[in-house]
């Protein structure tokens, strides 16, 4: 009787140990998609869609807003340009740091989800920053290093949906 007891005792035991597990793998995945849509609202949110709107009617096509040398950037603009920026960056860092240790190939249901969200807005983006873009003193605007998280982004989108590259 006594094992039989000792044996209850340790599937008891085992499996509230499981349920928590499952408990605590299901919150984190819901805090996960909890994030993705934060940030797919912070997009659509001021400040951050003034900005995407102000930078973003000077990439599309209107010719009269070239120079020669590449599309004419006011400084607010160009500030504009950099806070878009700094907000793929840091949605590319969230979808590093969702990587598994185990297969880092595999996209996760988190990082679909985010890829599905922003990805096709981080590739219209990285088409608009590989215009040559110019200040209003006609030196030149880099963005190099503070692009590689929309690039990396549209990378990622375009190698996850490949049918939306522009060569499928």
């Amino acid at each position: 009787m006594d094992n039989w007891l000792t044996a209850g005792e340790g599937l008891v035991a085992a499996s509230i140990s499981v349920v928590g597990v499952l408990f605590t793998a299901s919150a984190n995945r819901r805090a996960q998609y909890d994030r993705v849509l934060t940030l797919v609202a912070e997009s659509g949110s001021q400040p951050l869609a003034d900005d995407r709107h102000v930078i973003g009617l000077r990439f599309e096509p209107q010719p009269k807003l070239t120079s020669s040398k590449g599309r004419v950037l006011s400084n607010d603009e160009i500030a504009a340009l950099f806070r878009v920026l700094w907000y793929f960056e840091r949605a590319d860092a969230l979808f590093k740091s969702w990587r598994p240790v185990v297969c880092s190939k595999r996209i996760t249901r988190a990082q679909a989800l985010l890829l599905d969200s922003i990805g096709p807005t981080a590739n219209i983006w990285a088409k608009y920053i590989r215009q040559p873009m110019v200040n209003a003193d006609a030196g030149p605007v880099g963005t190099d290093g503070s692009d590689e998280g929309l690039t990396d982004l549209s990378d990622q989108y375009l190698d996850f949906r490949p049918s939306c590259r522009p060569d499928a």
